[in-house]
């Protein structure tokens, strides 16, 4: 005969291991939306890129030149302002099978030492998200046609200490005064929404999205 005591004891020992496999699922759930965000990033820089190494195969080498000389001083500028001195954006260009094709490299200085590597190497997810924004900008600001209509960003400095977040805030307003391009960003990261003219905060309650003017 097993005593209630042995019962109460089963049923402890098996809540206490139901609650740690639960706590794992958990884990691993959120271990693989992060994943997917960081696949989704991915997949959106290299469109990014892509797109950049189109316009490089299509110009002729004198504007190429040109064109890679501006994009260097857009990307440049746009670390500069949100990191401070010690960066430098530079494209390599080459050729693979008769084509043009540029390679993306991030100089950091140290005192009087150089690291050259490739965004996605240079310090972390944060660089790499500059990058990807300044190349966007320089995108829409040195193609021809120029593109019109507004900036819509998603996110845009998920991966940058939130230190930085202020400077980013600074360097997209000065972007669209320069411009004249109104901005539309989606951020759960309160110093960019600051900065705007109009900003709508977005709460859930019970399952019902509210939304309300900041």
């Amino acid at each position: 005969m097993v005593s209630l005591a042995a019962i109460e004891s089963g049923l402890a020992a098996l809540k206490e291991r139901y609650q740690r496999a639960a706590g794992q699922l958990a884990l691993l759930e959120k271990q693989k939306s992060n994943k997917e965000a960081a696949l989704d990033r991915a997949r959106e820089d290299i469109a990014i890129w892509e797109q950049v190494q189109v316009l490089f195969t299509k110009v002729s080498e004198y504007a190429r030149e040109q064109l890679k000389t501006r994009i260097e001083e857009t990307v440049t500028a746009a670390l500069l302002a949100v990191f401070g001195e010690g960066y430098t954006f530079r494209i390599n260009m080459r050729q693979v099978g008769g084509q043009p094709t540029a390679e993306w490299q991030v100089i950091s200085r140290y005192g009087d030492i150089e690291v050259a590597a490739g965004p996605e190497d240079a310090r972390g997810g944060g660089i790499v998200d500059i990058v990807s924004l300044a190349l966007r900008l320089s995108l829409l600001e040195l193609a021809r046609p120029k593109p019109g209509g507004p900036v819509i960003l998603d996110e845009p400095a998920k991966m940058v200490s939130a230190e930085y977040l202020p400077n980013i805030a600074e360097f997209l307003k000065q972007y669209a005064a320069r411009t004249g391009r109104q901005i539309i960003l989606v951020t759960h990261a309160e110093p960019l929404a600051e900065v705007a003219d109009v900003s709508y905060r977005v709460t859930q309650r019970s399952g019902v999205s509210e939304v309300t003017r900041a």
